[in-house]
């Protein structure tokens, strides 16, 4: 670790302690230091812009409650990227399983128009229900968001021949099925 690095964490961690006793001097500057970065963040993995305000706000009031499970030996700026991450993931989770929901209502509605027909049987709200939690964030990042693998590593903590393996996996299960 560099010293500018290292330095870094040494300020994180006596701010953290701080901020456990109930210091909110220290829980300012903490925000201060990261809220910047928590919205680049959120910019550079694509989240609709309009809920990033409220993603960071999540993301502060978990690392809060969170903050005694902080591993010291850890970057904390990693440490609360993923609570980040993991919001957001959980968000868009709940996301698809309403447009699942919605689009479910919407096949019981259809007509008899032939072509209305073949769309509502193959959509992708049913193509993304085949899929694990783990391949539909892949496919929205990489298809949808347009991530190059190297950041979707990054974002996940997984190495990017895996997110190869299992995005051409996928691919070929889902074409399979069209």
């Amino acid at each position: 670790m560099s010293s500018e690095k290292a330095l870094e964490q040494e300020n994180n961690l006596a701010l953290i302690q701080l901020v456990k006793k109930g210091d909110t001097e220290a829980l300012d500057k903490l925000l201060n230091i990261y809220i910047p970065q928590l919205n680049s963040f959120f910019h550079y993995i694509h989240v609709p812009e309009d809920i990033i305000e409220d993603l960071i706000q999540e993301t502060f009031e978990r690392m809060i409650k969170k903050i005694d499970s902080f591993d010291e030996s850890k970057r904390f700026s990693t440490w609360l990227m993923t609570i980040g991450r993991n919001i957001y993931v959980d968000q868009y989770r709940r996301k698809v399983k309403g447009e699942e929901i919605i689009a479910e209502e919407s096949r019981d509605n259809i007509g008899s128009d032939p072509e209305t027909e073949v769309i509502g049987k193959i959509s992708v709200e049913e193509l993304l229900k085949s899929l694990s939690d783990k391949e539909k964030f892949l496919i929205e990042m990489r298809i949808f968001k347009q991530m190059p693998f190297a950041d979707i590593s990054e974002v996940t903590g997984e190495s990017e021949t895996s997110l190869r393996s299992r995005f051409f996996r996928t691919l070929n299960r889902l074409r399979s099925i069209v």
